[in-house]
């Protein structure tokens, strides 16, 4: 509390009066600070993340605060996180690791993130590489993919095409799992840069020692292309038990697959994919 002194005339004088009033809060701008673990990011232009930094987050100030950091990419990058928001003790660094991806299609280069926290301010450069060889001629694998949703951080989209097959690396580094338990239809897309003719999907569905297909793996779904903005379905699975299956159609010209997932094998469960793969035929 402060006092505040006041004079007032009363008959034969002036008498000095006190009164209480309450102190201004005092009023400061967070001190944050901002620094990483790299000096620079290389990144694949390919869809799931394998380049990353950590994003270090500080209160440099005397007081706890409240406060957020923005990860800003161009429209080149994908980053993880784009806020961090925290509650930062006084002298307190917070650490979160930020995975960053280029699109499909980007051209080698240098970039750039910029980093911000309060007057806070950091630019991260970022170099991306030349697109990787496929000699695969597998036209999913470094395809945009997205899903109608994701069990994330452990099962994205990208998961079914990393070109990893083997259903033993489930749930370390590789598979889709969509995130919407008991709800079909779920689907998985894949998306060219331009249209690829296409007359085979290949989808290896969970089907491991200990997840066994006939168990947990994908039992109905639908194979669908892209034909003038709408989805026109070119193959059909029912009933399936097995890890891979093969469906071939007559080719046709298309910006885009998915696989419309309809059931498991587990019952009322999740979609499950291993990996996807699109061929000319």
């Amino acid at each position: 509390m402060s006092r505040r002194l006041m004079w007032t005339v009363v008959a034969g004088g002036l008498v000095l009066l006190a009164s209480s009033t309450p102190a201004t809060a005092e009023r400061t701008r967070p001190q944050l600070a901002l620094s990483t673990d790299v000096s620079t990011v290389e990144v694949l232009p390919q869809p799931c993340p394998r380049s990353g930094f950590e994003l270090r987050f500080k209160n440099a100030g005397a007081r706890a605060v409240y406060a957020d950091a923005f990860v800003d990419a161009p429209d080149e990058l994908r980053v993880s996180r784009e806020v961090v928001t925290s509650y930062l003790p006084a002298g307190y660094e917070l650490k979160i690791r930020v995975q960053v991806t280029a699109v499909v299609g980007t051209a080698p280069g240098e970039y750039a993130l910029a980093l911000r926290a309060g007057d806070a301010r950091l630019s991260l450069p970022v170099t991306v590489l030349p697109a990787p060889e496929n000699p695969t001629g597998n036209l999913a694998r470094f395809a945009t993919v997205v899903a109608s949703s994701e069990h994330l951080p452990v099962y994205p989209a990208c998961g079914a095409t990393d070109g990893d097959r083997d259903s033993a690396h489930w749930a370390t580094t590789t598979g889709w799992n969509d995130g919407t338990r008991g709800l079909f239809p779920d689907w998985l897309q894949v998306s060219f840069a331009t249209e690829e003719t296409v007359g085979r999907v290949d989808l290896y569905t969970l089907n491991s020692t200990r997840y066994p297909a006939a168990r947990y793996g994908l039992r109905d779904w639908d194979v669908q292309v892209d034909s003038g903005g709408q989805w026109v379905t070119v193959a059909q699975v029912r009933g399936n038990t097995a890890g891979l299956v093969s469906t071939a159609f007559p080719p046709v010209l298309t910006k885009a697959v998915r696989v419309l997932a309809l059931a498991s094998n587990e019952g009322l469960t999740y979609s499950r994919v291993v990996e996807l793969e699109a061929y000319p035929g």
